[in-house]
């Protein structure tokens, strides 16, 4: 009679044993890209309660990689900005430097100046005009057009172009010098924005950008600070460059025939341009307080995010000798399972028969 074994069954066995194979090798897998990668290969089943700091490091990381981003192009657009505004300033103290001997009377390089103003002119306007990433850098919020109105292009508002306002005040040329004075006096009112005339003022022919009382650029630096950096072409400084230049390339100062006339124009004019020149030179000081800051923040946002990685490294990383040692021990038990597999497969029908 024949009987079988309630013993065992060589089929369970063996699909259990396949099952068993089949789970080491997944294991093996798992701990091989482990050492392949340094990092474990279910993170969040690895860390359990512990994920949720994993996510919150990850979202600070993105933040601060925002973060520091937007303020690397902050930084970058400063330093174009701190680069033209020296330059610019150089250009005037130029015009300055040959100005100023020729303030209260001619000398022989008083004819010079119309010609050096004029070219200083047109280099400040093309400066101010100045863009960075296809956004203007000196006309406020405004920054989708060209703030300064160039000195023969007629604006769209008035009509007039920069050296028609100034040749309109100077009409009939200086005589004498309370004439001097009142046309000096208009061309300041002009470049003041306080012109009984609307067209001559500033804002009006002269410049395109935000006005004064516009609210100036900023930017968010980090989750709690904004940073103001708005320099507009029409702040005190840049206007007052601009009218000493205007008006000594607006007439040939080496013409006018009265001394008194002749020492009223240029003083006015030459004491415009020191006192932009001087403003230029204090916003620039400000501007790299600024970069400094900027800077200092850029650092520690660097830091803190090396912080955060090292952080999430040590929460998602494995120990690869750790991982190697596993893979030799899984090694070895799959061997010893498929080596019972092939024992078991070896075994006959007949081994079960009695």
């Amino acid at each position: 009679m024949i009987r079988f074994s309630r013993n065992f069954s060589t089929l369970q066995t063996s699909l259990m044993r396949r099952r068993t194979a089949a789970d080491l090798q997944v294991r093996i897998s798992d701990a091989a890209r482990e050492v392949a990668t340094g990092r474990k290969t279910d993170v969040y089943r690895s860390l359990g309660l512990g994920a949720a700091k994993v996510l919150d490091l990850r979202a600070s990381i993105d933040r601060t990689d925002a973060f520091i981003t937007g303020n690397t192009q902050l930084q970058n657009r400063f330093d174009t900005m701190a680069d033209t505004l020296g330059t610019l300033r150089k250009t005037a103290e130029a015009v300055l430097a040959l100005a100023v001997p020729n303030r209260d009377r001619p000398t022989l390089t008083a004819g010079e100046l119309q010609m050096a103003a004029r070219a200083a002119l047109d280099t400040i306007i093309g400066q101010l005009n100045a863009s960075y990433q296809g956004s203007v850098l000196f006309g406020g919020i405004e920054t989708d057009r060209l703030p300064l109105q160039s000195w023969e292009t007629a604006a769209d508002a008035t009509g007039l172009s920069p050296r028609q306002v100034l040749e309109d005040i100077l009409a009939g040329g200086i005589g004498n010098s309370a004439d001097a004075a009142a046309k000096a006096a208009e061309v300041a009112a002009a470049f003041a924005n306080s012109s009984s005339v609307a067209a001559r003022n500033f804002d009006a022919t002269f410049y395109n950008g935000a006005p004064q009382s516009a609210t100036r650029l900023s930017a968010r630096i980090d989750e709690t600070s904004v940073l103001d950096y708005g320099i507009q072409a029409n702040d005190p400084a840049y206007a007052g460059i601009l009218q000493g230049l205007a008006m000594l390339a607006a007439t040939d100062v080496s013409l006018i025939a009265d001394e008194a006339a002749y020492g009223e124009w240029t003083r006015v004019a030459v004491g415009a341009l020191s006192q932009g020149a001087a403003g230029a030179l204090a916003a620039e000081a400000t501007l790299g307080t600024r970069q400094a800051r900027l800077e200092g923040v850029i650092a520690a946002q660097e830091t803190r995010q090396n912080i955060y990685k090292s952080q999430v490294v040590g929460l998602e990383g494995v120990d690869t000798y750790e991982a190697a040692s596993r893979i030799s021990l899984l090694e070895s038990q799959l061997q010893a399972s498929y080596a019972v597999t092939a024992r078991l497969s070896n075994l006959s029908f007949l081994y079960f028969m009695d």
